[in-house]
């Protein structure tokens, strides 16, 4: 093959490649000078054929344009029809269109795609993002509380590509790292909002142990009103706490958190369980705060410590529900032996229905850790009585039928237990305020003890008597910050408990009242005093902290500042003077201008 047959196939393949670039709609004709063909054929020699079989070859080998457009999508090729036209199926409507990928273009195409009506429409939705798809996956995983490797199931991310065949999967430590940099990010907003709070904040926290990794955790949850009277409550800290659990250690750790989070001068109270160790921990820590913010606890910290109230009521029943384990033994044991097997249960349900007792929920057995569950039980079995007798004729191996002495009590238990869970399900709450309802729940214990304290059953009377003890060592003197929530709720108000204090006690209620009254008064002249110095982030107030390290030359700047006020005042004072004594000279000089002009008048009249 000599070198110009070379340069005429190479032409002819450029032009080739170049007419697949283009579009399909447009027009293109290739064109072959006749020079070059009358070249092609005066070849001669020994690659004469094979140049004309190549040239031949290309030159009548059918040309295929390649489809790029969109609507290729929803046209589909039929081919050339009995008419000899090329026609395209739309695969929506089925109609057929002509079309020609060498003389027609696709507008035609575009045109009936806009119009047809089985189309459906695309909607206008954003591009792809992926940085969105993992801000919302980590909400995902934050919000129902998933596991980290929630983006790798493989369900997950077959729905994803469904969705969007754009999206890319993420892996669990790519999770994990933006669900810790959304923490980050709304701490920052939660400080703002905390540094911006004007009001007091209370807190609340409980240490426990993890019975399966023998792990400690202390958590710390902030409650406050914000502006607009809402109740808001943020748990600022739960982290492992470790050993020892001394008060210096977990006070240590809560002036950390406080700290961190700005609030250390906007303490009010901490609510803690009744450990002893909680005792000496806040007195550790009202010390550190009042180094840290001078005065800043409102009356030195004597309503810093409220004991919580759903665990006293836990310690008092646990204490009465101690003695009732051989009260209630017969009645346990009828739960035990028919949920011990599958027969016995039906052989009860056979019971029920032949007594006719129509009830949603079945026996419930107590647990040792949960005095509410010994009250549930109790609500529950008593409805089933007389299945219980029922049972008792067709089942001989049943001998722990309760008697009727031991129903009768079992129904005084639940009676007298029934106040303890309503009001523990109240105090547990965390939508609403709690402080204004403490002193009405509270008086109501005292009576329902004292009522069953002198009723005729000796064990029901027995039981609240000690149940009476516990009480009395806990809540004999009302605690006054959660009373003062009473006197603030208009509902009651102060007439609403000097009525209580006089049906628990004649002999006290006025002296009660007016210790009520003058520790109200107390608070509310020192909140006023430190209202404004409690919302700012800086301490006006000097405290022994600043006493401690106070630069010995502080005093000398100070007299130094006090004599340049001195002298600049007594400058003043003379330049004072001055002024006063030129405008007594100017004065003068008048008066004698003036005396001068009338002798002059007078001699001037005689003349």
């Amino acid at each position: 093959m000599d070198l110009e047959t070379e340069h005429l196939i190479a032409r002819l393949n450029a032009q080739s490649d170049y007419m697949d670039m283009n579009e399909e709609d447009c027009d293109i004709d290739v064109e072959i000078d006749g020079n070059e063909e009358e070249e092609t054929e005066m070849l001669h020699g020994t690659d004469q054929s094979e140049t004309q079989s190549t040239t031949q070859a290309t030159q009548n080998a059918p040309w295929k344009r390649k489809l790029t457009s969109k609507v290729w999508k929803d046209i589909v090729l039929v081919g050339v029809e009995d008419d000899g036209k090329e026609r395209g199926k739309c695969i929506h409507c089925g109609t057929k269109l002509v079309i020609n990928t060498k003389t027609h273009g696709t507008k035609s195409l575009i045109r009936h795609l806009e119009k047809c009506p089985k189309k459906p429409k695309n909607e206008d939705r954003p591009p792809y993002d992926h940085q969105i798809n993992r801000e919302m996956t980590s909400e995902i995983i934050i919000y129902h509380d998933l596991p980290f490797r929630y983006p790798e199931y493989e369900k997950v991310r077959a729905r994803d590509k469904y969705l969007n065949p754009e999206c890319q999967p993420i892996c669990r430590q790519t999770a994990a790292a933006d669900v810790y940099r959304k923490y980050e990010m709304e701490k920052v907003k939660m400080k703002e909002v905390l540094a911006n709070q004007r009001a007091r904040v209370c807190f609340t926290s409980d240490l426990w142990t993890a019975r399966g990794t023998v792990m400690s955790y202390i958590c710390l949850t902030a409650h406050y009103i914000d502006e607009n009277w809402h109740l808001n409550s943020k748990i600022l800290q739960f982290c492992e706490l470790k050993s020892p659990h001394t008060g210096e250690e977990i006070s240590n750790k809560i002036l950390e958190c406080l700290k961190e989070w700005g609030l250390e001068k906007k303490v009010f109270s901490i609510t803690l369980d009744n450990a002893t160790k909680n005792n000496s921990m806040l007195n550790i820590l009202k010390g550190q705060l009042q180094m840290i913010s001078g005065s800043g606890l409102l009356c030195d910290g004597k309503f810093m410590h409220v004991r919580c109230c759903a665990h006293i009521l836990n310690l008092i029943v646990k204490k009465g529900l101690d003695l009732a384990k051989d009260v209630l033994h017969n009645i346990r044991e009828s739960v035990i032996y028919v949920k011990a097997s599958s027969k016995r249960r039906d052989a009860f349900a056979a019971c029920v229905e032949r007594v006719k007792i129509k009830s949603g929920a079945g026996l419930s057995q107590d647990v040792p850790t949960r005095w509410n569950s010994t009250y549930e039980m109790l609500v529950r079995d008593l409805k089933f009585k007389e299945a219980f007798f029922s049972l008792k004729w067709f089942d001989s191996n049943y001998k722990t039928l309760p008697s009727d002495d031991e129903w009768n009590r079992g129904e005084k238990i639940c009676e007298l237990l029934k106040p303890f869970s309503d009001i523990t399900t109240h105090f547990s709450g965390s939508k609403y305020p709690t402080s204004n309802v403490y002193f009405t729940q509270v008086w109501r214990i005292e009576l329902l003890l004292r009522k069953f304290a002198s009723c005729d059953d000796e064990d029901v009377a027995k039981l609240a008597q000690d149940m009476q003890i516990m009480f009395t060592k806990y809540w004999e003197d009302y605690s006054l910050i959660l009373a003062m929530g009473a006197v603030l709720d208009p509902r009651m108000k102060l007439q609403m408990l000097e009525v209580a204090y006089e049906r628990v006690d004649p002999t006290t209620s006025a002296s009660k009242i007016k210790k009520l009254k003058d520790n109200l008064e107390m608070l509310y002249e020192d909140y006023k005093a430190k209202s404004r110095t409690c919302s700012s982030s800086i301490s006006v107030t000097p405290n022994p902290h600043d006493w401690v390290n106070e630069s010995p030359l502080d005093d000398d700047y100070d007299n130094v500042r006090m004599l340049l006020l001195l002298f600049m005042l007594l400058v003043l004072l003379m330049l004072l003077m001055l002024l006063m004594l030129l405008l007594l000279f100017m004065l003068l000089v008048l008066l004698l201008f003036c005396r001068i002009f009338l002798s002059l008048k007078k001699a001037s009249e005689l003349e």
